[in-house]
């Protein structure tokens, strides 16, 4: 068997052929279909949104399920990213890992599919991501990527304080909605 890795080039030509409502991702070189998204997944996404924009939006561009390109084989769409403020919101090139300061996934049953991306993040060395388990409320955050992984993980439960760390202050108070 043979495996073909695509580039970027090679995605975004696919993706005109691709019926609406599709949704696909590029995760080192290999074509990804995106789980459909849930009423749980979107309230958390539109949760952490409002709750970065209001605490950090002075600071970063929240930039949500939208593109980030990592290398010429991964595209892909973190639930959350917040981007060093550019004058032109990135309409020139899609932000790449020296522009991410954070990234955030929330997962309910793509817990696999996001370790996989949370490793490329790693590898791109983008300095922070957070996982969201919609499942426990936790909030897994990532710090120091060092060869793919990142060193520092810890875990965030529902009313203890966390903060990007290339934000700082103010902190953002774990409180996500509950069914």
């Amino acid at each position: 068997m043979v495996r073909h890795r695509i580039r970027k080039e090679e995605f975004e030509a696919l993706l005109r052929e691709v019926p609406e409502g599709v949704r696909l991702e590029l995760l080192d070189g290999e074509v990804y279909e995106m789980a459909p998204i849930g009423s749980g997944h979107a309230g958390l996404v539109s949760y952490l949104a409002k709750t970065l924009e209001r605490l950090y939006g002075d600071r970063a561009i929240v930039s949500v399920q939208n593109p980030i390109l990592l290398n010429p084989f991964s595209l892909p769409q973190p639930d959350i990213a917040l981007l060093k403020p550019r004058e032109d919101f990135y309409v020139q090139s899609f932000p790449e890992p020296t522009d991410i300061l954070l990234v955030v996934e929330v997962a309910y049953t793509t817990k696999d599919m996001d370790g996989k991306k949370l490793a490329l993040y790693a590898q791109a060395g983008i300095p922070e991501s957070w996982l969201v388990d919609g499942e426990t409320s936790l909030l897994e955050v990532y710090r120091e990527p060092r060869g793919g992984l990142y060193r520092l993980k810890r875990l965030v439960e529902p009313g203890e304080e966390v903060a990007p760390e290339g934000l700082g202050a103010p902190s953002l108070v774990w409180r996500p909605p509950r069914p």
